[in-house]
């Protein structure tokens, strides 16, 4: 067992589906925005239920918000910290709808612990997972990232996103080697690799911050695991994506038939991500789904 040290939890949350919120977004917005990276199918409740089961050690979650806050939230527990845009993103910067901006932001709040995770409100946790799978020893963290055999990273947003954040590190590190990519899912960081990552990398970090929508220039969470192996406190961990059984983590789209792969593959950590693709029948299953997995109330939540 490794040494009983705090772990802050980072989840951003927004409540897509106010009527407020997407008439906001709307006027702000220059393009398009898929409604399905902000639609809202309750599955903050269950996230959290799933952490306190399966991940009892993480000291604090922090939920991170517009203002809003849904309805059955414990806002008297001790370990929920409530953290608004407003407390750590410049006044120029707000209203923001940009995920990147937020996750840099918040790395700029002077209370987040030195070892702290990163989730979404559609990560959940299937199998007791130990400190150690993230943070083997004080000071140190493991970087997960995926195996996907002869993907071409420049054909999405995303990848291409990725390969900028690797272009701009390989400038500042010649002869370094940086694989891609995270998994997009429970993932550990340190904050003493976030200094260095923004001494050295202030304008990028700064315009991500600034741009309220997301774009394929911005920094995400990718630098600071880099960063951390820059300084030698990470070790790469490859995780295939390959559906075997008792994976570590596994992805699935919510039109996929992922009540069935779960059971089969008992990963202990789940993506199940809504995308343009799914409808409303797959989010009704989605929820019913969660309800039968995880059917008792945390802590999180008000009596």
């Amino acid at each position: 067992m490794t040494a009983d040290f705090p772990v802050d939890l980072i989840l951003p949350w927004v409540d897509g589906n106010d009527p407020a919120f997407v008439r906001e977004r709307n006027r702000y917005a220059v393009a398009p925005v898929p409604a399905a990276r902000f639609v809202q199918s309750g599955e903050l409740r269950y996230a959290l239920r799933s952490v306190e089961k399966f991940m009892p050690w993480v000291t604090r979650v922090v939920l991170v918000t517009n203002g809003q806050l849904p309805p059955w939230l414990n806002l008297k527990y001790p370990h929920l910290k409530i953290l608004t845009h407003a407390e750590f993103m410049p006044v120029s910067a707000l209203p923001t709808f940009n995920s990147c901006a937020i996750g840099m932001g918040v790395t700029k709040w002077p209370d987040l612990a030195e070892h702290f995770l990163l989730a979404n409100d559609d990560t959940f946790v299937f199998r007791p997972v130990e400190r150690e799978y993230f943070f083997p020893a004080p000071n140190r963290v493991n970087n997960y990232y995926a195996f996907y055999p002869r993907k071409n990273y420049g054909e999405t947003s995303y990848g291409r996103q990725l390969l900028f954040i690797r272009k701009r590190l390989k400038a500042v590190f010649p002869g370094l080697d940086f694989p891609l990519e995270p998994t997009h899912n429970i993932s550990a960081y340190l904050k003493s690799s976030v200094a260095p990552a923004w001494n050295l990398f202030a304008d990028e970090l700064s315009a991500t911050v600034q741009s309220r929508f997301r774009t394929e220039n911005n920094m995400n969470f990718y630098l600071f695991a880099c960063m951390a192996a820059v300084q030698g406190c990470a070790q790469w961990k490859k995780r295939r994506i390959s559906r075997l059984f008792g994976s570590d983590a596994c992805v699935w789209e919510l039109y996929q038939n992922f009540d069935r792969e779960i059971n089969k593959y008992r990963p202990r950590l789940v993506c199940l991500n809504d995308s343009e693709n799914c409808g409303p029948q797959d989010r009704a299953k989605l929820t019913a789904y969660l309800q039968k997995v995880f059917p008792l109330a945390s802590r999180f939540e008000k009596t």
